[in-house]
């Protein structure tokens, strides 16, 4: 299989979640019709057309769990303004938007046209559940439909699908779509690893160059239980040459961390393909009576599961300092000035960067150090991805006050961690450590401490002509006499608050970064670009929340199940309401990423994040407050 780099070509690339593109019309008739019927479209209903109304349909009202289910819900009557409909997010379902089209007719020499929207119902819990009603908002007037009623049982059998180059795809055939012009599957860069070892994962979509795609739907990525995935970025399109054949390929890639040992499993990954069907318009019969040009076919495609061997890291030759870090990283170690004061805080800022799960890097190991007094100041992680794996850095910071004066020398921080690519564990530590440590400089008279220098002499005679010379003071002259006196002491008083304040701050990181939370968010906001692509502003989105609740509630949120997240917000005193609305963002920012739908919504989202820091500033702030923070 040879691949080949993205070239340019007539027909224009599409991700994953491409938008409807008509089919390219030949025939005059065809266009003549077509423009008709558009411009037949943008004429309003005439009079007696009737009110909106909502129908909605499920292809089957009891599925097992494990399924999925199609709900079309069609408007009728409604003004081109009308909005998309809105159906109610149930727990125990998954609902993903799959497009929509317009279904135009001209019967008895009457014209109507509706819209026809789709979803992807996957059934995760048993139980019987109403869904709706599903409501549309048109000309400021909302409009509710019938709900429907959908039964899910337990799991059971199902009927056994085709298999096609590595797919499993549905038994309809699909005319100028054959089996082998469509294809997914998944791929993973290896089959064994051990606990913790970076796995890369890679859904994979093959489009013969020769078939056209109108819409790309559903898309649902492997389930990965048992693993802390990670994404690895946008989207990939290249070209890739099969069987002499030309395939255009689009590449979604995750890495995969082992979280236990044993055999796990890499559920299937699902997509939906529209594609043109042109059995409609066979034998001859007129578009306008019976045909349509908008005739498609989906092509549901599921892939294969994987299995994965997890091995235990090896108990032979385990270091006693070992603490569970795995991948292959450096250290070093360095202070934030380059001298220190006797008695003043500095800070030793220990980095430990490379390739694996950066984010479970254990702590290092540190020294005694004598002659000074230490406290811990927390530690930050930062996350990148680089040739299509994750590299980053986490940093660990601790605060140092020395206790004495002179050249001070420190024993190196050290890090045992376990090499998968080599096998075995392996300790790294930093350089050696030098500082000098300035005396203090203290004023006569105060405690005794190493360093102190003498700027004078400590007697002060006692003067005995003070009532000589001494004359009444004017009333006027009194207030700026004490304006004058009182000014510097106000000032000596700022400042020592200041200080206590940042030391408050050095010695408590979580303080510290709660302090600053609301403005780094700010400037996240500020700094996302709603002109790059949809996926690319809802990931931006996402970490900047992910960030910043992190920063809040002192625990790393990236990766945290939403159960977890959800009791978290709880333990913080958020009321329901906003705790909701944050998840729900959350959960949005996620279906955009991975294609399921939203991606019509960002300048609306940017708005609705703006507004919800404010109101979750101002209630984090209050519990902080509540609970003598």
């Amino acid at each position: 299989m040879k691949r080949h780099q993205p070239q340019a070509t007539s027909k224009p690339q599409q991700g994953l979640g491409g938008k409807f593109r008509l089919e390219q019309m030949r025939a005059p008739a065809a266009l003549l019709m077509f423009l008709f019927l558009v411009s037949a479209a943008g004429i309003a209903a005439p009079a007696g057309a009737g009110e909106p109304r909502i129908r909605t349909e499920i292809n089957r009202s009891q599925v097992s769990v494990g399924e999925v289910v199609v709900l079309e819900v069609s408007l009728e009557n409604f003004s081109r303004r009308a909005k998309a409909p809105q159906v109610p997010k149930t727990e125990g379902l998954e609902i993903y938007d799959a497009g929509h089209s317009t279904n135009i007719s001209w019967v008895n020499g009457k014209f109507s046209s509706s819209i026809i929207y789709t979803y992807k119902i996957a059934a995760r819990k048993e139980g019987t559940y109403s869904l709706g009603p599903i409501t549309v908002e048109d000309k400021g007037r909302l409009y509710r439909g019938e709900p429907v009623t959908l039964r899910i049982t337990a799991a059971g059998g199902q009927a056994p699908a085709s298999r096609q180059g590595g797919t499993r795809q549905s038994d309809h055939s699909t005319s100028g779509a054959p089996a082998t012009a469509l294809f997914a599957r998944i791929e993973l860069d290896k089959t064994q690893a051990y606990l913790d070892e970076q796995i890369v994962l890679r859904f994979l979509l093959y489009q013969r160059t020769d078939i056209r795609l109108y819409e790309i739907t559903g898309f649902e990525p492997p389930t990965t239980e048992g693993f802390w995935r990670e994404d690895l970025g946008p989207q990939r399109d290249y070209r890739v040459e099969i069987d002499g054949n030309y395939y255009d390929v689009r590449e979604i890639a995750w890495a995969l961390f082992p979280t236990k040992a044993g055999e796990l499993e890499i559920g299937p990954g699902r997509i939906v393909c529209h594609v043109p069907d042109r059995s409609r318009r066979r034998g001859g019969g007129s578009v306008f009576f019976g045909g349509s040009i908008f005739g498609r076919r989906q092509i549901p495609l599921t892939t294969e599961a994987r299995r994965i061997q997890v091995k235990p890291l090896p108990q032979h030759d385990r270091p006693e300092g070992f603490t569970g870090t795995v991948g292959e990283y450096e250290i070093d170690a360095r202070f934030d000035a380059p001298e220190a004061k006797q008695g003043e805080p500095l800070a030793l800022i220990v980095s430990v960067r490379g390739s694996g799960h950066v984010q479970t890097i254990a702590e290092p190991e540190w020294p005694q150090w004598e002659g000074l007094r230490v406290y811990d100041s927390g530690e930050a992680v930062s996350v990148e991805k680089k040739d299509g794996r994750v590299v980053g850095e986490k940093t660990f910071t601790q605060v140092l006050i020395p206790t004495r004066s002179g050249p001070l020398s420190l024993d190196p921080v050290c890090l045992t961690f376990f090499n998968p690519r080599q096998e075995r564990y392996a300790a790294i530590c930093s350089g050696p450590l030098q500082i000098d440590v300035h005396p203090l400089i203290m004023s006569p008279g105060g405690s005794g401490a190493e360093g102190i220098v003498a700027l004078g002499d400590d007697i002060l005679y006692i003067r005995t002509d003070l009532l000589e010379g001494l004359k009444p003071s004017r009333p006027d002259q009194l207030s700026w006499f004490w304006l004058v006196h009182l000014l510097p002491l106000g000032i000596v008083a700022g400042a020592a608050w200041f200080r206590r304040h940042r030391l408050v701050l050095e010695r408590n990181p979580s303080l510290a970064r709660r302090a600053g939370a609301a403005k780094r968010m700010r400037a996240r906001l500020a700094r996302i670009n709603t002109g790059e692509s949809a996926s690319r502003v809802a990931g931006d989105l996402s970490e900047a929340f992910e960030v910043y609740l992190s920063d809040w509630l002192d625990l790393e949120v990236r990766g945290l199940r939403r159960a977890d997240l959800r009791n978290a917000l709880a333990d913080a005193w958020i009321s329901a309401e906003l705790l909701q609305q944050t998840l729900s963002l959350l959960d949005w920012a996620d279906e955009v990423r991975f294609g399921a739908g939203g991606a019509g919504e960002i300048r609306q989202r940017m708005e609705i994040s703006a507004a919800l820091v404010r109101e979750l500033e101002s209630a984090l702030r209050g519990s902080a407050l509540g609970a003598g923070l």
